[in-house]
């Protein structure tokens, strides 16, 4: 369907660009959030990828979908604002070894916004990468063919970050549960 609009688009008919920023604007603005963690920055990437993406719409090839090569000028403006705007923030951890599935536990018994709290917070705690794998793996649900084509990675390193983010992700989920619970004892 999208082949049908961009041709469209091609051929003159701007009006069914539209289509395509509907069709897409959440998924964009949903990859942009989880860069960027400021929505104000989020919808600027979101028009500043759209804009891109039309401009440049002749050199859409047509080997990835259109949601993939969009979703990478997405990623790319992404990473271009997060680091203009991120003077400088390490994070070091060390790693310990966690109990995944106590941890789960204790989240699943947690209310859906608490959760959503502590989600918030692990993902903003960890480096842009591996953050950003986690939410096109888990939330957008993204294969690992359409990850290696949108961040033109091997699938090899993708699941060595998606490995190493789950690791994080659970060691700073456990950090702040515990650090929680210390603050209600």
């Amino acid at each position: 369907m999208d082949q049908q609009y961009i041709k469209k688009v091609m051929e003159g008919d701007i009006e069914s660009f539209r289509f395509l920023i509907e069709r897409y604007q959440k998924q964009a603005f949903s990859v942009a959030f989880s860069i960027v963690h400021n929505q104000t920055d989020a919808e600027d990437v979101v028009q500043e990828s759209f804009v891109k993406a039309y401009k440049n719409l002749s050199t859409f090839r047509g080997d990835a979908s259109f949601a993939t090569w969009l979703l990478r000028i997405v990623v790319n403006e992404s990473i271009k604002i997060y680091r203009k705007k991120k003077t400088e923030a390490s994070f070091t951890a060390d790693y310990v070894n966690i109990n995944e599935p106590d941890v789960n536990e204790s989240i699943g018994k947690l209310k859906n916004e608490e959760q959503q709290k502590f989600v918030t917070f692990a993902m903003k705690k960890m480096p842009e990468r591996e953050a950003l794998v986690l939410q096109l793996f888990y939330i957008e649900e993204l294969s690992l063919k359409q990850m290696e084509e949108m961040l033109d990675l091997k699938a090899d390193h993708i699941k060595v970050l998606l490995f190493r983010a789950r690791k994080m992700f659970f060691t700073l989920l456990q950090m702040e549960l515990k650090h929680e619970l210390k603050a209600i004892l």
